[in-house]
């Protein structure tokens, strides 16, 4: 088979596009980016979040949870993030600051790649108050979740926070993008992102389920905490991961979409 062609007729397929994208907007580099600012910025605010809101776990708790762990793992989780007691008495508005300042940065950093993905420029008149809105709907976004996970505990009602966390998180990932580029997308050209999107932070949160506790054992095992820290940096950069492939599949889908019904005006 001629080589060539064979690599003519990927590029030209749906998978060599993806792939093609995925290169232009240096996908690696980007989940690197955005991990270590989930890191430093979105856990903190989380961790601040959990110990603020009334009734709610401490943050080490739902995340042993979150991540289905068990036993060194789970018991290493807890003593590496502070109780929520230990939280409060600590906060200070310095500190706070600190911590919303690394969310914008993060939420730079995401907007430029869905920017990237649909070959928009900046818009720097109202950036920053696209920035803080998303803020704040990521805010309200992580106190919902919050009393949904714990009515279901109290009340024994298994099949709750599941269905509720997919639905949220289809209207926040529709959000998402639509905000952050500025709604110069018509919401309804998001749909597939927000979808795609969804679909795919479910399956991934069903797989870390099945194999993130091994791996947080044995590092816990290997290196103590700091192996812990490893596995989260590892579990946040696959995370960066999905969220970019999904707004890759997403642009690809409405611009196949948008080229099938020109195609069909045009006939």
């Amino acid at each position: 088979m001629d080589s060539a062609g064979a690599r003519a007729r990927f590029e030209r397929s749906l998978a060599g596009e993806i792939v093609h994208e995925l290169v232009r907007i240096e996908a690696v580099d980007r989940a690197l980016a955005l991990a270590s600012k989930l890191f430093v910025a979105v856990i903190p605010l989380s961790i601040l979040l959990r110990s603020l809101a009334p009734g709610s776990e401490d943050f080490g708790d739902d995340l042993v949870e979150r991540l289905g762990l068990s036993g060194l793992g789970a018991s290493a989780t807890r003593t590496l993030f502070a109780k929520g007691t230990e939280v409060r008495g600590a906060v200070s508005v310095i500190g706070i600051l600190i911590v919303l300042y690394s969310v914008l940065s993060f939420t730079r950093a995401l907007q430029r790649v869905y920017l990237n993905v649909w070959r928009l420029r900046p818009q720097l008149p109202d950036a920053l108050l696209r920035e803080l809105t998303w803020i704040v709907g990521f805010i309200a976004y992580t106190v919902i979740l919050a009393p949904l996970r714990n009515f279901e505990h109290s009340h024994d009602v298994p099949s709750l926070y599941g269905p509720s966390a997919i639905a949220l998180g289809a209207v926040f990932w529709l959000w998402t993008p639509y905000i952050l580029l500025g709604k110069r997308v018509p919401w309804h050209r998001l749909i597939p992102t927000g979808f795609v999107t969804t679909v795919c932070i479910t399956v991934y949160s069903i797989g870390t389920a099945i194999f993130l506790p091994d791996i947080f054992t044995t590092n816990a095992e290997r290196y103590g905490l700091i192996g812990i820290a490893f596995g989260i940096v590892t579990w946040l950069f696959a995370y960066a991961a999905v969220v970019i492939v999904s707004a890759v599949l997403g642009w690809t889908w409405d611009q196949r979409r948008e080229a099938g019904d020109a195609g069909r005006q045009g006939a």
